[in-house]
């Protein structure tokens, strides 16, 4: 009679790899106590079920503007006159503080308020969130990021939540086959479907980029991932993603790590992809499968962390982002841009936004004022539409070596500055916070800007942006990765 197998028997391999892993919780318990924080997985679950006592929902007035972040959303009320602010993080040098604050923008007064209403999510950054005006208005939030203060500890969200705009009210809205864990995904709602697209996830040995798309239909609230023919973009975070239409998405940029052998190299992406419905009007676009082709992309270097917006007259808008300039073994230096571009989702031009009351030198002409400048044909788009007219620059040039000599005044407007929030609401333009570079330290700003996109004259400051703390942190422990990848770990780009 032979011997009778057992069924709970584990192989020397896996018993090997369960001791490992023993090991390094004790090891990690150990670093938690010398630190004084608590495993992140508990610390996030009780904030859930403090939240969840929470009766009734409440609002306040705030004396003044939010405090500097970057990482957040800021999602163009569906309903009314307002702009939705909601989570991200602040990073001094030494410690992180992520937040859950629910915060309400009026741009008539200038005014904030915050609403805490009961059964929210705990603190991110990272995350997406897009409204929509159904159910008297809906807030949908979804994935992101956890950091402890040490930033010994990450935790990457897979949770989908749901605010009632007319209700203050939260909801945890559970459905499988959903996404993976991630931040530094981009979300948009494409007719009444979520699409979600990329992103990443760090689990303290690996970090994974991802390139799979999939989307979540409001009506039956169910997640379903999408399959396309033709090559799509490749896995990458931090990337711009529009809504075309009714069946469509627009990918360009972003930001991944390539594994070349043993080594890796940082990846920032200048490719665009478009994906809508089969050729020949099958399928059902990017709810449905569809099919990818590539497009042509701003003739601008490769970026990362840019914010960016849609307005309802199919215009996408691209503010700022950080390209790679300089890699070694031990740092990536970034160079932060300014630059707002507009692409026309139809058609897939790009064009750069020149401000009436900028005025631009090159290194072979005299200063020419961009009145003169739109005389000419060339250099000019103008959009019509029945809302208003837009007098649009040429598209940005690529990167030359030539000197330029700088504008006759100092240039309004936000500074250079990578993964801050942006939003159009009715035909303004608002920019909100995000990272500066300097020095190899990183800055989170709380200074707010808004562009009228009918006049396209200049800049208006709503906060202004007060002198820069001191950086607590030194600079040889500061890792400069996070120029560039800043949205995923701390060290990914948004």
């Amino acid at each position: 009679m032979g011997k009778k197998k057992n069924k709970n028997k584990v192989s020397g391999a896996v018993k090997t790899a369960a001791k490992t892993e023993k090991k390094l919780a004790n090891k990690l318990k150990k670093e938690l106590a010398n630190l004084g924080e608590e495993d992140i997985a508990k610390v996030i679950a009780e904030i859930e079920r403090e939240e969840a006592k929470r009766s009734a929902a409440t609002e306040k007035s705030l004396p003044g503007p939010p405090t500097p972040r970057a990482y957040a959303s800021l999602t163009p009320h569906p309903t009314k006159d307002e702009l939705i602010l909601f989570g991200g993080e602040y990073h001094n040098g030494q410690q992180t503080q992520v937040y859950n604050e629910l915060l309400f923008f009026n741009p008539a007064n200038n005014t904030w308020k915050q609403v805490k209403a009961p059964g929210g999510p705990p603190p991110r950054s990272a995350h997406q969130a897009v409204a929509t005006p159904a159910n008297k208005g809906e807030l949908w939030v979804f994935g992101g990021e956890f950091t402890s203060p040490s930033e010994t500890q990450f935790h990457h969200y897979k949770d989908l939540w749901c605010f009632s705009l007319a209700d203050k009210k939260w909801e945890k809205v559970v459905a499988k086959d959903g996404p993976c864990p991630r931040s530094g995904h981009r979300m948009v709602l494409v007719g009444r479907k979520l699409m979600v697209f990329g992103g990443y996830a760090d689990d303290g040995r690996e970090c994974k980029y991802f390139d799979d798309l999939y989307a979540f239909c409001l009506d039956t609230r169910t997640w379903s991932k999408v399959a396309a023919t033709g090559r799509g973009p490749s896995a990458r975070s931090a990337c711009v993603m529009f809504p075309v239409g009714n069946d469509g998405i627009y990918i360009y940029g972003g930001f991944s790590r390539v594994r070349e052998g043993r080594t890796e190299r940082a990846c920032t992406h200048a490719d665009v992809f478009r994906l809508g419905a089969r050729a020949g009007g099958g399928g059902g676009g990017a709810g449905g499968g569809g099919a990818w082709r590539a497009g042509r992309g701003p003739p601008a270097p490769r970026r990362a962390a840019q914010a960016a917006a849609v307005s309802v007259h199919g215009r996408g808008y691209v503010f700022g982002g950080v390209s790679d300039v300089e890699e070694t073994e031990e740092e990536l230096k970034g160079e932060l841009s300014d630059e707002l571009l507009m692409v026309d989702l139809d058609s897939g031009k790009w064009h750069g936004v020149t401000l009436r009351g900028e005025q631009v030198t090159s290194a072979n002409s005299d200063q020419k004022s961009v009145d003169e400048e739109v005389e000419k044909e060339e250099d000019v788009t103008v959009v019509t539409d029945e809302v208003f007219t837009m007098k649009l620059g040429p598209a940005p040039a690529a990167p030359t070596s030539a000197p330029v000599t700088g504008q006759t005044q100092p240039r309004r407007g936000p500074s250079p500055r990578m993964s801050a929030m942006m939003a159009v609401l009715k035909s303004t333009l608002y920019v909100y916070g995000g990272v500066l570079e300097k020095d190899d330290k990183q800055f989170y700003l709380s200074d707010m800007y808004s562009l009228d996109l009918h006049k396209l004259s200049e800049w208006r400051t709503i906060i202004e942006q007060p002198p820069l703390p001191d950086w607590l942190g030194s600079d040889s422990e500061y890792d400069s990765d996070s120029g560039s990848e800043s949205d995923e770990s701390d060290s990914d780009e948004d």
